[in-house]
Formats: C-alpha cells, sequence, structure tokens
C-alpha cells in the first residue's frame, strides 16, 4: 500500500511538473521581440527642431512622437500636413506622397519630417514585423538619421511588439545602442512606456 501510494503521488507531482512545464513554454513561444536593427545619424535633432513624424502605424508614430518629446523637441501635428496638402491640391486619392508632405511641411515651418513604415504580417495569432525610419531635412531633402528594426521572431502582442521595434530603432539611429541584436537595454524597456529611461542617460555631444 505504501509503495502504491509513493506511486501515486509521484504521478501527480509528475502530472504537475509537466503541466507547468508546458505552461511556462506557451508563456515563452512569443515573446516581444528583441530586434535586430541597423541605424546611424550625421545630425540629431535638437531644441531649436520642429518635427512633422509621417506614418503608416499609428502605434509607430505614436513612440516617435514620445521619443521626440521626452528629449525636448517641438513635434508638429500631422493634421496640419493634411490640411496643407488639401488647400495646396498635393492630396491625391486620399494619399500624399513623401515629396508632398515634405512641400507642405516647409509652408507649415517644420524643418525636419521624420517618416516611419510598418510591415507588418499575421498569422493566427502572432506577428511578424519590420520597421524603417528616416529624418529628412526639409530644405535640402538630406537624410539626418535612420533607423531600422525587425523582429526575429513572430509576436503575439502587436501593440508592444510596435513599440518595442521603434525604440530599438530609434536607440540605434541615435547612437543609444549598438547595430544588430541584442538582450539586454536600457533605453527600451518593456511596456507601452518604453522609453521612461531616455532622460536619465547621457547623449553626450554629436
Amino acid at each position: 500500500m505504501e509503495l502504491l501510494n509513493k506511486l501515486a503521488l509521484g504521478t501527480v507531482s509528475g502530472g504537475l511538473g509537466a503541466a507547468l512545464l508546458v505552461i511556462l513554454a506557451s508563456c515563452q513561444s512569443h515573446p516581444t521581440p528583441t530586434p535586430l536593427t541597423d541605424g546611424a545619424h550625421v545630425r540629431l535633432p535638437d531644441d531649436s527642431t520642429r518635427a512633422i513624424v509621417w506614418g503608416n502605424n499609428k502605434e509607430s508614430v505614436k513612440s516617435l512622437k514620445t521619443w521626440l518629446l521626452k528629449r525636448r523637441i517641438t513635434v508638429i501635428d500631422e493634421t496640419k500636413v493634411t490640411q496643407i496638402a488639401e488647400e495646396k491640391g498635393f492630396q491625391t486619392a486620399l494619399t500624399i506622397s513623401p515629396a508632398d508632405v515634405l512641400k507642405s511641411a516647409k509652408i507649415i515651418g517644420s524643418n525636419q519630417v521624420v517618416f516611419v513604415e510598418a510591415d507588418v504580417l499575421s498569422s493566427k495569432s502572432s506577428y511578424d514585423a519590420s520597421l524603417d525610419i528616416r529624418a529628412l531635412d526639409v530644405d535640402s531633402g538630406e537624410i539626418a538619421w535612420y533607423g531600422k528594426a525587425r523582429s526575429p521572431q513572430n509576436f503575439t502582442n502587436l501593440t508592444e511588439g510596435i513599440h518595442q521595434l521603434t525604440c530599438h530603432a530609434l536607440a540605434t539611429a541615435w547612437g543609444l545602442r549598438q547595430p544588430g541584436m541584442t538582450t539586454a537595454s536600457s533605453v527600451c524597456l518593456p511596456g507601452e512606456n518604453a522609453m521612461t529611461s531616455l532622460n536619465q542617460l547621457q547623449l553626450g555631444s554629436y
């Protein structure tokens, strides 16, 4: 009888252990991505910069605005671009070309437009995404800085995934992390407010 009890307890314990492993595995199967990145800068914005963020994904636009505002960069609402484009006849078929965004930005008084393009693929309940950011000088059209990020594996939280991709692309562009893959960052922390520690970093002079 004692032997049977031990076997029964062992079976229950083993079953619980196996169930726990399954749960842990499922939690780790689609983590927030640690992005693969690239980026560089020629000139970073300063407090004289009046920027417009223009993109095809609202979450990446939101993250970009947050990043710039936390660096005390003036951000002009993109609806002003749409308004100018409509008044000047730039807008066709509900779209505005990058060239016309720059024209509108110049009229508004912006000196830098930050374009962000996110490419998101969905498969059942997970996502694969890449993101490209370019900051263009309004007068010259030259690229002042750029950053890229892509997820090396699928993830389930699209909002958080886009925030992380945007943050890591920006951190690479601004020289706050190395290009490539990294497993730790003091800049891009988990959660929607992914850039809370940015103001604590010493950026130095560029």
